[in-house]
This record gives C-alpha cells, structure tokens and sequence, in this order.
C-alpha cells in the first residue's frame, strides 16, 4: 500500500472527527464562513508555521505556494473578523514528521476546494483556493520516496495524528470577538 492509503486509513478516525467539526459551519452564509476560517486559522497559522520552522522549503521546493496562512489572514480580514486562539504547536523531530503534517495541510488543501463550492458569491475564498496542478501529486510521490521505512512512516502517522488534533482543539474554541 502506498504510503498516502496508509496515512489514509492511519488517520481516518481523526479526519472523520475533524471533518464532521468543521462540516458544522454553514459555509453559505457570511457569520458561518466566518467562524469556519476563525477556528482554521487557530490551527491551521500554528501548524503552517512550525512546518516552515521545520524545513518544508528544502523538501518542497514549490513550498512558497502551498503556503496559505496570508490568505487565510487576508479573508479573515477582509470579514473583519479575529482567529481564534493558536494552538500550541511544536511536533516535528525529522522529515517523516514533517512530511505527515504537511500531508494533513496539503489534504485540506484538496477539501478546500470542494468547501469553496459552498461560499456565497462576493465572499473572500482566498484560503480555500485549489492548488497547482499536479502538486498533491508531487507530494504523494515524495510520501511513497521518503516513508518506505515502517519507523518513518509510523513517525508521520504520529505527525498527521497531531495534526488533526491541533484542528480538532481549534475547532472547539468560538471565535474571539
């Protein structure tokens, strides 16, 4: 099995917490994508952050694109509204963990695209935007490269496990006024 699928069914259980949290917020109206992007960010700002404190640039040389944590301020922004508070997150002791945190950023990523279906026209979608073509490609590729170890894939299945209960904390904070 590829090391994607097995990341997959590793992380299904949190995955399906986390997606059932989020799938909460009514996307279509503006307060509901609001608190949506509000409680991202307080996981999504932290994670984004220790992935690049991390070295997601020398593994990922397309890095700089993938980031998303200007355009998950700049929609937060333009709603006029504050994330929720950061989780505290500090995780990564090598590439494998990096590599299972970044797995959890880039899925989102995929979901995101599938959410921004749901945005009312004339809301900011800047941090839901589809990625570049091929790049979710480019990083099942490098999982299947860089995680043919058991013990480093059992390091990024710690690291996406984390991952997703950094979103599943923020996820149960309301949003600050």
């Amino acid at each position: 099995m590829s090391a994607r699928l097995t990341l997959r069914t590793a992380t299904r259980a949190e995955h399906d917490r986390v997606d059932t949290q989020f799938s909460a917020h009514d996307l279509a109206s503006r307060d509901g994508y609001a608190r949506f992007l509000a409680t991202q960010a307080g996981a999504h700002l932290p994670v984004e952050r220790a992935v690049e404190a991390a070295g997601a640039a020398e593994l990922l040389a397309d890095w700089p694109l993938r980031r998303r944590a200007d355009a998950l301020l700049a929609d937060l922004g333009e709603l006029g509204v504050a994330p929720v508070a950061e989780q505290n997150f500090e995780l990564f002791r090598g590439e494998a963990s990096l590599l299972g945190a970044i797995y959890v950023l880039e899925g989102s990523r995929l979901g995101g695209a599938v959410l921004r279906r749901q945005i009312s026209a004339g809301l900011p979608a800047r941090f839901l935007s589809p990625g570049a073509p091929g790049a979710w490609r480019m990083l099942t590729d490098l999982l299947d490269e860089r995680l043919r170890p058991p013990a480093a894939l059992d390091e990024a299945i710690a690291s996406a496990r984390a991952v997703f209960a950094c979103f599943e904390a923020a996820g149960s904070r309301p949003p600050e006024s």
